[in-house]
């Protein structure tokens, strides 16, 4: 997700039920951290077992995560993975909406979270940078960015594909603290002017209004909101990144719960649940 979370192999797999999982996700604004330092650390007898497993996140960023108004509940390709790690670590899974991506990253890296979960890409420069201070899982999704526009835009980029050219003299939305930033600021023309937003929301809105006239956003989340009945957005073409998404734990992993992590990721995608969850999610 931005440079520093809403994407994917095109192809999908697979078939499952938007009622895979039947677990309960405590919605919290605000957490007060039980003491105890997590599995790991149980195993080499250091403090006793935490019961919850706070994860953060940044919504809205389908499909990866959401929050359902209807169901009171946070929803999403990553909240599904996270509950598979969390009943991994026989705990409570507590979900903690940071209306930042910023602040997100910056509180998994002093340990505020247990675990951040919004599309994070860990790889290439960006990922060398936020490695300074937060550890990541191994990868789970590879990933583009996008070029959102309204429908009747007269943006177009060559075979799909977009460059900086295409962006020429246009304003452009952008997240602060993602990647979309990222190559947005590596890339654009001096006429080119980004425009930064704290909150996906906030600069969708900006584009439907005609205040700016594209946004750069990564794959996933440019498909769900231009295939959403009436968005009046389409995807003018993708820009290729390769990034690579992981999950995020405090520096150091103090918890040891990145082998928790990473044999669940490895699980998933030798038992078929990883393309279930594709085909849910990005069908």
């Amino acid at each position: 997700m931005a440079q520093s979370g809403a994407p994917p192999p095109e192809a999908v797999r697979g078939g499952a039920s938007k009622t895979l999982f039947a677990v309960t996700v405590v919605v919290v604004a605000i957490i007060a951290f039980a003491a105890g330092i997590g599995l790991g650390n149980v195993l080499y007898g250091a403090r006793p077992p935490k019961t919850t497993f706070t994860v953060g996140t940044n919504v809205p960023f389908p499909p990866f995560e959401d929050f359902n108004d209807t169901q009171g509940q946070f929803v999403g390709f990553d909240i599904d993975i996270a509950t598979l790690i969390a009943q991994n670590l026989s705990r409570t899974l507590v979900v903690r909406q940071f209306t930042n991506f910023e602040v997100l990253l910056a509180t998994v890296g002093t340990g505020g979270v247990d675990m951040a979960a919004s599309a994070i890409t860990s790889s290439g420069d960006t990922g060398t940078n936020r490695s300074r201070f937060m550890s990541f899982s191994s990868s789970y999704y590879d990933a583009n960015q996008d070029v959102l526009v309204q429908t009747g835009s007269t943006v177009t980029c060559t075979g799909s594909t977009c460059t900086a050219s295409n962006l020429w003299g246009l304003q452009v939305g952008v997240q602060t603290g993602t990647t979309s930033e990222g190559w947005l600021d590596a890339n654009k023309a001096a006429n080119t002017t980004k425009v930064r937003f704290q909150t996906v929301d906030a600069e969708l809105a900006a584009l439907r209004q005609s205040t700016i006239d594209a946004v750069i956003i990564d794959y996933g989340p440019a498909q769900s909101y231009a295939s959403a009945p009436g968005s009046g957005l389409r995807v003018a073409g993708q820009i290729i990144t390769n990034e690579l998404y992981s999950f995020a734990v405090p520096l150091g992993d103090p918890d040891h719960i990145l082998p928790v992590i990473n044999a669940v990721l490895s699980g998933i995608k030798a038992n078929g649940t990883y393309d279930r969850l594709i085909q849910k999610w990005f069908s």
